[in-house]
């Protein structure tokens, strides 16, 4: 069969009441230490109605958030609007720099006597970049897909139309999903008559070795009692083989690495409940035993944020260069893409779109959103521009626009 793609950016999400930049920007912006909790594991939420925080976490872990954003704001952007992907690049920049300004330097200092902290500003980094993107995590997931299969008719809010057109389109291609988004909107899809057993991601519990604990929580008589059993975790094996793909070409928000002594990294997918601290693997010893090992798993998810930094990362091999690289032979191999909600902001991925597809002049892209990306790349030829809200989309006008 021949094969189509489709490339998804923020504004594909957002019907589905999933936030665009601008409001994460406003939520980071205003964000105080009262608004999210760190566990003693170090991964970090917002704080729920009802809930305390964790004070045997020191109060400058907390405090440093609060106060870096605010002297971000104040004294390295005075009067312009905050961009929670630019100050992702600002302080991984900061990070990999010894010396620093002197606004800079008189923050730190100024922080160090205030909260008695002895250690430099890498380790306030450190600390902070873990928290940082467990919220952008926060703020980006909705929900938790769960296991219910949805059956047509689909509600309009959950991309009804666009379910249709892939019913379609499942019919005569194979279809290539590539998204830049880190939320879980299409894996909440894979639940429908639609995709369900019909689409792969890449990962398998398929002989994976690695697994971790849940805790249940059962009623019995009012009395509630909890139970706690071994799952095993899906992870990454780069197989892409049903009549529906998904590359998560920018990471997700269940993704996790898994550090074996240094030496292997594999990435393995969260699941919703599980205790983090108990993922181990199993190993098979050279007498044949059995051991679970217990190795590092960071607790931040496994996406990338930045409108640069994330570039550094494209040829990441434990994951990302492996997705990128089917998005490369998907757009060589494809004669027609649809583009959806997304901006043309990433330089990389506009390079890429122009090399690997767009300078075949019998190619076809169509770019639907609401208004129209400034990019050069909506000027050429064997490009056309459709305003529309997804939720709406002509899905005859798409079939005729593309000639399928």
């Amino acid at each position: 069969m021949k094969n189509f793609s489709f490339l998804l950016g923020a504004g594909f999400s957002k019907p589905a009441g999933y936030p665009l930049a601008t409001e994460i920007n406003n939520k980071f912006k205003n964000l105080t230490h009262k608004d999210f909790m760190i566990h003693t594991s170090q991964s970090a939420h917002l704080i729920k109605k009802g809930q305390e925080q964790n004070w045997l976490i020191e109060k400058y872990d907390y405090m440093f958030v609060e106060e870096f954003i605010k002297f971000y704001n104040e004294s390295i952007i005075p009067g312009k609007d905050f961009d929670y992907e630019i100050f992702f690049d600002y302080y991984n920049d900061l990070d990999r720099r010894s010396d620093l300004t002197a606004t800079e330097k008189h923050f730190f200092d100024d922080f160090g006597r205030k909260y008695d902290y002895p250690l430099d500003h890498h380790h306030l980094l450190h600390s902070f970049d873990r928290t940082y993107n467990q919220l952008i995590a926060n703020f980006i997931t909705v929900e938790w897909p769960e296991s219910v299969s949805l059956i047509p008719p689909y509600r309009k809010n959950d991309h009804a139309r666009f379910l249709e057109l892939l019913e379609f389109l499942g019919n005569h291609f194979i279809v290539h999903i590539h998204t830049l988004n880190h939320d879980l909107l299409m894996e909440k899809y894979f639940h429908t008559t639609t995709l369900g057993k019909k689409i792969s991601d890449g990962f398998t519990d398929s002989y994976s070795p690695y697994f971790a604990d849940m805790t249940i929580f059962v009623n019995k008589n009012d009395n509630k009692k909890a139970y706690t059993h071994d799952i095993r975790l899906r992870r990454f094996t780069n197989k892409f083989d049903s009549s529906f793909n998904l590359y998560k070409l920018h990471g997700s928000v269940d993704n996790y690495v898994f550090n074996l002594n240094n030496k292997r990294y594999d990435m393995i997918k969260y699941v919703y409940g599980m205790n983090e601290g108990s993922i181990y693997k199993e190993i098979t010893t050279y007498l044949g035993e059995i051991k679970k090992e217990n190795f590092y798993v960071d607790v931040i998810p496994e996406f990338l944020s930045g409108t640069t930094e994330k570039l550094r990362h494209y040829e990441r091999t434990v994951y990302y260069k492996h997705v990128f690289n089917h998005f490369f032979q998907n757009l060589q191999n494809s004669n027609h893409i649809i583009v959806i909600g997304y901006g043309f902001r990433d330089s990389k991925i506009n390079e890429y779109l122009k090399t690997y597809f767009l300078q075949d002049p019998q190619k076809k892209m169509l770019v639907i959103n609401v208004t129209k990306p400034q990019s050069d790349i909506l000027e050429l030829k064997n490009v056309e521009f459709v305003a529309s809200d997804i939720l709406d989309i002509d899905i005859e006008g798409v079939k005729s626009k593309l000639n399928i």
